[in-house]
């Protein structure tokens, strides 16, 4: 969070700046008409931020542009039309652009502000006719509704382009991280020692079984450990004397697991890089919106009940489905990250059982 709002205030520096050089340097400038390209560092600000950072880039830059390098004599009134052009472009703007709206924008622009309110502050300043003002400003309004148009909608296209590519980099990034991040915890959860894991997979286990969670549930999907995540062996004998179905999961395409009953051991098999899964040409299949309670395994969660799984997104697809379940995983203690780097897709679990505590 600090480091956006740090970023948003240096690039709103940067667009302050840029106002003044389009505005200054780059325009056309009489007492009564300016035609120049300063509205663009005000679309940026308001098309990034909203109106209150177009009010900032278009009334700061005006503001900073007239006390540094002045052309004629100052008025706040100018400032304040620089202010309200931001706040209409971040009104209209800002999260959704339309050539409706940019057009809108633009009338607003020029046909109300520059053509009907800032001759009221040059009458004002120079003591001259109002109604003069108007008619002698109508080439330049004329001018300005085709450039005002024609370069913001170009300015949508490469804003939206650059947005495209930030993005791509973005999120390759947290890819990155998850992987890196994936690949340690689950080295450190298959260093965790026989002794140690028996007796932790165990203390899982009877959290578990103690918890609301499993006392309310019936149908129970879980799974087979691999690759030293927790074991819940131990789970289906307190199923059996409680009377509850546990189910496992099937992956059958490559996005999509489905959740079987095996009743016995002739139920199981070796399938993909020798996971053992239930057959499903035996085994009855559990339908999801019937399952009350989903233990989920994971390769690092963090203290928000974010769950990393194996990155292929097998389970947050699924748990989509299943409508009245209690959303848990189990973990052990060594697994705990400071942050799993949660995107939107991922659903987040209700309860971690840990070997140490439950966190909720």
């Amino acid at each position: 969070m600090k480091n956006k709002s740090t970023q948003m205030l240096v690039t709103l520096g940067l667009l302050v700046a840029l106002h003044i050089i389009l505005s200054r340097f780059l325009s056309i400038n009489a007492w009564n008409i300016k035609i120049g390209f300063a509205f663009v560092a005000v679309f940026v600000g308001a098309y990034l931020y909203g109106p209150v950072a177009g009010a900032v880039v278009g009334g700061l830059g005006d503001f900073l542009g007239a006390i540094l390098f002045p052309i004629g004599a100052y008025f706040p009134g100018f400032t304040l039309n620089c202010a309200l052009t931001g706040v209409v472009m971040g009104l209209l703007l800002y999260k959704k652009q339309s050539p409706l709206r940019v057009v809108i924008v633009t009338l607003i622009d020029q046909l109300g502000i520059s053509m009907w309110i800032t001759p009221i502050w040059i009458s004002i300043l120079y003591g001259a006719p109002y109604w003069p003002l108007i008619i002698s400003r109508l080439p330049q309004i004329g001018i300005m509704l085709v450039v005002e148009i024609v370069v913001t909608l170009l300015m949508i296209k490469i804003m939206e382009r650059i947005k495209a590519q930030a993005m791509l980099k973005e999120t390759q990034r947290v890819k990155d991280e998850k992987r890196e991040l994936r690949k340690a915890k689950i080295a450190l959860r298959e260093a965790v020692g026989s002794a140690d894991r028996a007796e932790y997979c165990s203390r899982i286990v009877e959290r578990i079984v103690e918890s609301p969670e499993y006392r309310d549930s019936k149908n129970i999907l879980a799974y087979s450990a691999i690759r030293g995540e927790v074991s819940l062996d131990g789970l289906r004998e307190y199923a059996a004397r409680d009377g509850k179905t546990i189910a496992y999961p099937l992956v059958i395409s490559a996005k999509e697991m489905i959740a079987l009953i095996p009743s016995s051991e002739e139920d199981w098999t070796e399938g993909f890089h020798g996971i053992r899964e239930p057959r499903k040409e035996t085994c009855p299949e559990m339908r999801a919106e019937d399952i009350d309670l989903v233990i989920c395994p994971c390769t690092a969660f963090d203290k928000d009940l974010g769950r990393m799984g194996m990155g292929a997104g097998y389970y947050d697809r699924y748990l989509v489905n299943c409508t009245k379940a209690r959303i848990v995983a189990v973990a052990f203690e060594c697994q705990k990250a400071d942050n799993v780097m949660r995107q939107e897709w991922d659903i987040p679990m209700q309860k971690i059982f840990t070997e140490e505590k439950v966190y909720e």
